[in-house]
């Protein structure tokens, strides 16, 4: 047969991996977004908004997040189908947090701590961890005995829950190598601006905050443009990176701010906010 797997994931799309492992299996070929005439079409879609083409079957949280494609959850992925290499995967899936904003807690994911090498290949030198929450797995430490006894490096997607950071997940993180010695976290919620800065203060004890380290920065949800300013000056201030992630994707003055924060030329101003106002004014 031939199977054509189709995605709006721009640099990878672990279930169709998966799937195209299980085809590939039995002989089938496997083609991935293609033009034409095909036996069988599977989507795979993480955006409601994308545009989408008619499929046999089709999941993921584009189309409804408590729908998964079934059948090659336990297949090792195929890399070559998005030409990766590094390995890909979970080693925890699930996330405690209950955020309105996210579609993860409508996936019902399992709460089943797994090793690496239930997708990991040893050729690669580098491993892609997609956890929702790696800090929230009980056998957290685990996953990193195993990456550090097969010397890799963490390719850094996803980033870390700081609200649950201490010195033992600090001095982990600091053992660990990443690419381009690049870590993430998240603030979204001004509600956890305590804990968020309570973690703060661990990465600047333990050196890992750097202009390197990125903060992910929800915007357009539920906090105001006071908010935002003050969270993303915050950041600033422990000498990280913020990085705007809109809300609303039409939004076209949260993509502004998100643009400006990108281009970074607000660190020759006193603060952010005055950056944005000679940046908004030059526009």
């Amino acid at each position: 047969m031939k199977i054509n797997l189709v995605t709006d994931a721009k640099y990878h799309n672990l279930a169709l991996m998966k799937i195209s492992s299980f085809y590939k299996a039995y002989r089938n070929e496997v083609y991935l977004n293609g033009v034409g005439k095909f036996d069988r079409t599977i989507g795979s879609w993480l955006f409601d908004f994308s545009a989408k083409v008619p499929c046999d079957y089709e999941g993921g949280p584009g189309v409804d997040p408590a729908k998964r494609l079934d059948g090659a959850q336990n297949q090792c992925p195929d890399y070559s189908l998005f030409n990766l290499e590094y390995s890909l995967g979970y080693t925890w899936e699930c996330c405690p947090r209950k955020c309105d904003f996210c579609v993860v807690p409508q996936m019902n994911l399992p709460k089943e701590h797994k090793s690496i090498y239930t997708f990991h290949q040893p050729r690669f030198d580098t491993i892609c961890l997609l956890n929702n929450n790696t800090f929230s797995d009980p056998d957290w430490k685990k996953t990193f005995e195993e990456i550090w006894d097969a010397d890799l490096t963490v390719k850094d997607e996803q980033g870390y829950d700081v609200r649950l950071l201490d010195d033992e997940k600090a001095l982990a993180l600091k053992r660990t190598k990443f690419v381009n010695n690049r870590l993430h976290f998240a603030w979204d919620l001004m509600e956890d601006e305590a804990k968020v800065l309570e973690g703060f203060e661990i990465l600047k004890e333990h050196k890992l905050n750097q202009h390197d380290t990125v903060v992910y920065v929800l915007v357009g949800f539920n906090t105001t443009d006071e908010e935002d300013f003050h969270r993303l000056q915050k950041i600033d201030d422990f000498h990280m990176s913020p990085y705007v992630m809109p809300y609303d994707h039409k939004d076209r003055h949260l993509y502004a701010l998100k643009r400006f924060i990108d281009l970074r030329k607000y660190r020759s101003y006193p603060t952010i906010k005055e950056a944005w106002e000679a940046y908004r004014y030059k526009e």
